[in-house]
């Protein structure tokens, strides 16, 4: 039976290593506990001496998790020829910078819809193509979905348009570490949190509405700010028009649960009439593994279920839930939301990434 531990696994990341973590962040993490794994960073911007030598350089963050950063060797252009070129000879370089004995058994592990896509450049045992993301499928996307030997997709709606006949639907993982607090933070208890980013895909104006009907709550916003050109936006996140919101910026992942762990509750406002934020929100395993309460439009993964999710249609249900969701906290309910969390640990998850790939 196929089995992944102590596999080498190189995952290729469409978003940076760094503070902020998403789903190709996590996986290498829990991944990296019996496996070697590279994170392969995207590229830095090209410049012309790149043209003359391939510069592939390794991190360490852990004696199993490395982060690989290169350069492309070649500059991007619309001929598919020379991005089949450069990416050949990238494939070459990272190979050649890894530890003898460290491509053996490799998986490719890909969460990038546009770079790599022809898995066979590594010369790995099995290939795998995670989305996570909807984005519009384009024509490299499709050729790495034709090339793999799988895809995995958090959300059945992210198959459509895949024309995948080899699929695993597998919702988002959680790590054991988040179910147990470790650090005392700078905040007093009892404040509504949301973390994520914070941008234009957020409900702004619903968001406006909360400040204003609950004054002498305390709201804390952990995340990136992307300034947008939405005048409450402004209001809110710059021009500090609302009193009753703290906004605290970046945090690094493994240090939100001490965030989640003092709220009193967690909102996800988004504003899911923009395509792809209807899917799911990121954090929501994260808040109920400390048994807390979720305030968010209703998502479509499996996670969200009526029962552990505090589901609003619109502004005045969200208003109304807030105003009374305390009245039916206990401790069964609480529990039963860390319980649901717990099937989503990435063990589990991994388990069934096995099998899919047997």
């Amino acid at each position: 039976m196929f089995k992944l531990q102590e596999k080498s696994i190189l995952i290729i990341s469409n978003e940076p290593w760094g503070d902020i973590w998403y789903s190709k962040h996590n996986w290498a993490y829990e991944l990296s506990k019996k496996n070697k794994v590279f994170f392969v960073n995207s590229p830095r911007r090209w410049r012309f001496k790149n043209l003359f030598y391939n510069e592939v350089s390794i991190e360490t963050y852990s004696d199993n998790l490395k982060i690989i950063n290169y350069n492309n060797r070649l500059p991007l252009t619309r001929f598919e020829l020379i991005f089949q070129l450069n990416e050949k000879i990238i494939a070459k370089a990272i190979l050649k910078s890894l530890k003898k004995g460290s491509t053996k058994n490799l998986i490719f592990w890909s969460f990038d819809p546009y770079r790599f896509s022809s898995p066979k450049l590594f010369k790995p045992e099995r290939s795998i193509f995670f989305r996570v993301d909807k984005f519009l499928l384009l024509k490299r996307e499709r050729t790495l979905l034709s090339n793999v030997d799988g895809l995995i997709v958090t959300a059945e709606v992210l198959l459509k348009h895949t024309s995948s006949k080899r699929h695993l639907i597998l919702s988002h993982g959680i790590s054991e570490e988040e179910f147990t607090p470790s650090n005392k933070i700078e905040y007093d208890s009892g404040y509504l949190l949301y973390v994520g980013n914070i941008d234009y895909r957020m409900d702004i104006l619903l968001l406006k509405k909360l400040l204003i009907e609950f004054p002498d709550e305390t709201f804390l916003f952990i995340g990136r700010v992307v300034e947008t050109d939405n005048e409450t936006f402004k209001d809110i996140f710059y021009r500090d028009k609302y009193k009753n919101i703290t906004v605290h910026g970046i945090e690094h992942f493994k240090k939100l649960k001490n965030y989640v762990y003092n709220s009193k509750a967690c909102l996800a406002p988004m504003d899911i009439s923009i395509d792809g934020n209807e899917i799911h929100h990121h954090k929501s395993l994260q808040y109920l593994a400390m048994g807390k309460p979720i305030i968010s439009p209703v998502f479509n993964d499996e996670i969200n279920k009526d029962e552990f999710i505090l589901g609003y249609k619109n502004s005045e249900e969200a208003i109304q839930i807030l105003r009374n969701f305390d009245n039916n906290e206990t401790p069964a309910v609480i529990e039963n939301r860390i319980n649901f969390a717990k099937q989503f640990i990435y063990s589990n998850l991994i388990k069934k990434v096995e099998t899919f790939l047997n």
